[in-house]
C-alpha cells in the first residue's frame, strides 16, 4: 500500500533521467517520422527523418543523414530539404516514412481529416546518378459527396504514365470515367526541386482539371 501511495509522488515529480537537453527539447517534440533505410550504395543505411518545420507546423522538413556506424560526422547530412511536404495539425494530415523497393523510400503525405475531396500523394525517392530524386509519384483524391475520384501515377525512371477520372451524375445517378496513358521526357526530377506546394506532374494535373470540370 506503501508501494502504491509513492506512485502519484513519482509522476508528479519530474526525475534527471526523465529531462531532455536544450537541443533535445528543440528538436524531438519535432519528430513526425524516422527510417532507417538504405538508399544511396556507399553510406550503409541512411537514417531519413521528417520533422515539423520550426517556423511553419504545415509543412514538414525532410532530412538524410549518413549511417552513424560508417560516417566520420553522422551529424553531417547528405540533404536538408525544408518545407518537403505537407504536414497538418489533425488526424490524417500526418506525412509518413515507409520503405520500398530496390533502395527507394516512399514519402507519404495526405489531407484526408476534413473536407469534400481528400487527397493522398506519395513520392518514391530514391539516388540516381548524382543526387537524390523523385523516381515515382502518385496522387489520389475522392468526392465525399458524389464517390467520384480521380488518380495519376507516374514512373519517372521509364516516363511511363497512367491517369483515371471517374464522375457521378447527381441527377441521373450515371457513373463515367476516362483514363489516360503515355510517355513523359525528362527523366527523375532531383528531390531538391521538390516542396509541400509543387504543382503536379502534367498528366496527375490534368486528370484533377478533367475531374473539376465535371463535378456537380
Amino acid at each position: 500500500m506503501r508501494f502504491l501511495a509513492l506512485i502519484p509522488a513519482l509522476l508528479a515529480t519530474p526525475l534527471s533521467a526523465q529531462t531532455l537537453t536544450l537541443a533535445e527539447t528543440d528538436t524531438l517534440p519535432r519528430l513526425i517520422d524516422s527510417l532507417c533505410v538504405d538508399i544511396h550504395p556507399l553510406n550503409g543505411c541512411e537514417q531519413v527523418i521528417l520533422m515539423t518545420r520550426r517556423d511553419d507546423d504545415s509543412s514538414a522538413d525532410l532530412v538524410i543523414l549518413s549511417d552513424r556506424r560508417l560516417a566520420d560526422d553522422p551529424s553531417a547530412p547528405l540533404l536538408v530539404l525544408r518545407n518537403a511536404t505537407y504536414n497538418g495539425s489533425m488526424w490524417g494530415m500526418s506525412p509518413s516514412l515507409e520503405e520500398g523497393d530496390g533502395r527507394t523510400v516512399l514519402l507519404h503525405s495526405e489531407q484526408s481529416g476534413i473536407g469534400r475531396h481528400p487527397w493522398f500523394q506519395t513520392l518514391r525517392i530514391g539516388w540516381q546518378e548524382d543526387a537524390f530524386r523523385v523516381l515515382g509519384f502518385g496522387y489520389s483524391s475522392y468526392d465525399r459527396m458524389t464517390s467520384g475520384n480521380y488518380s495519376c501515377s507516374v514512373d519517372f525512371e521509364t516516363g511511363d504514365w497512367t491517369a483515371e477520372a471517374t464522375w457521378v451524375d447527381v441527377e441521373s445517378e450515371t457513373e463515367e470515367s476516362e483514363a489516360s496513358s503515355g510517355t513523359l521526357e525528362g527523366g527523375p526530377p532531383a528531390l531538391m526541386d521538390q516542396n509541400a506546394y509543387a504543382t503536379l506532374p502534367a498528366p496527375c494535373q490534368a486528370a484533377q482539371d478533367l475531374f473539376f470540370s465535371r463535378m456537380p
